[in-house]
């Protein structure tokens, strides 16, 4: 009882506990709503599906869009709230510790970062979707939408037994013991200095990429350039912004003692994600290069900064 009162009675956890259920039951009307719309969508004419888009499915698709949207910025409360645990978790420094405090915790970050891409792809399908005109791919993204729901549910089921499962009597391993350099701890049994060389060496073919618009490369150096930033942060720029070599960390950087600087690197490598879907797969927006990298850009500055100053 005193380790769910701990957890529980956090501000920012009660804050998005709620947020939280508020939108699954919003999703959970949408979904209901949802089927009925594609039940009656079968039966139509091709003539009529324009009319019957604009006037049948505007709020369902206006409220999931809106769900989805901030269903993606609560990623950031979801980290915050992490860090709000460490000071009832004992040996917890940052969100490290309290996400490995129990066996749920990883798998529900993991999922969570699952909704985000998939969100943030329905979101990209929608608007392809309002530009249209023959409602192309209005059954895809029900479907879609049905399949994400399922995520959600999911991942809301684990919220609980993750915090219901918090022992805040038993001490946890901080940062700087999961964080070590081991061997084979880099991916594809890099060295730090190949880390770093293949890292702008990705960054500049994302550019090139992007510039030549040749969207297979850019899809394959995109995803690479993303996942080799995670271990980048972690093992090499993540020491210039602590000013520890020693200190390897993707969370404490979201902390006030490192001026929050994390909630700005990690939504700028979203935004070029978001972005660089956008422009892969639909090229709705003509701006869409530029912004990919703009956002894209702008991280690598930031990190580079670090490592200059």
């Amino acid at each position: 009882m005193e380790n769910l009162s701990s957890v529980f009675l956090s501000t920012a956890i009660s804050i998005e506990l709620f947020l939280e259920l508020f939108l699954l039951i919003v999703l959970s009307y949408t979904l209901v709503q949802s089927f009925l719309i594609l039940k009656l969508f079968n039966k139509i004419n091709a003539t009529d599906v324009e009319s019957f888009v604009e006037k049948k499915s505007y709020l369902v698709t206006m409220l999931v869009a809106v769900s989805l949207f901030v269903k993606i910025l609560l990623l950031a409360l979801f980290l915050y709230a992490r860090d709000d645990l460490a000071y009832v978790v004992p040996g917890a420094m940052c969100a490290t510790g309290v996400l490995n405090t129990n066996e749920y915790g990883e798998v529900l970050l993991v999922l969570k970062l699952v909704v985000l891409v998939f969100a943030s792809f329905w979101l990209l399908l929608n608007k392809a979707d309002l530009y249209s005109k023959d409602g192309v791919y209005f059954k895809r993204k029900i479907w879609l939408f049905v399949g994400l729901y399922l995520f959600i549910l999911i991942e809301f089921i684990l919220s609980i037994l993750y915090l219901s499962s918090i022992n805040t009597q038993i001490p946890v391993a901080c940062c700087a013991y999961k964080y070590t350099e081991i061997e084979n701890t880099l991916p594809f049994s890099l060295s730090v200095d190949a880390l770093v060389s293949v890292f702008y060496s990705l960054y500049f073919l994302v550019l090139l990429s992007a510039y030549k618009k040749q969207k297979t490369f850019l899809f394959l150096f995109a995803m690479l350039f993303i996942y080799i930033s995670y271990y980048a942060i972690v093992y090499y720029f993540g020491g210039y912004i602590y000013d520890n070599p020693l200190h390897k960390c993707p969370y404490c950087m979201l902390q006030k003692q490192y001026n929050y600087i994390g909630y700005i690197i990690y939504p700028s490598l979203y935004l070029f994600l978001y972005y660089a879907l956008s422009f892969i797969f639909f090229d709705l927006d003509k701006n869409s290069k530029y912004k990919l990298i703009l956002w894209v850009s702008l991280f690598v500055l930031i990190l580079s900064v670090y490592l200059i100053l």
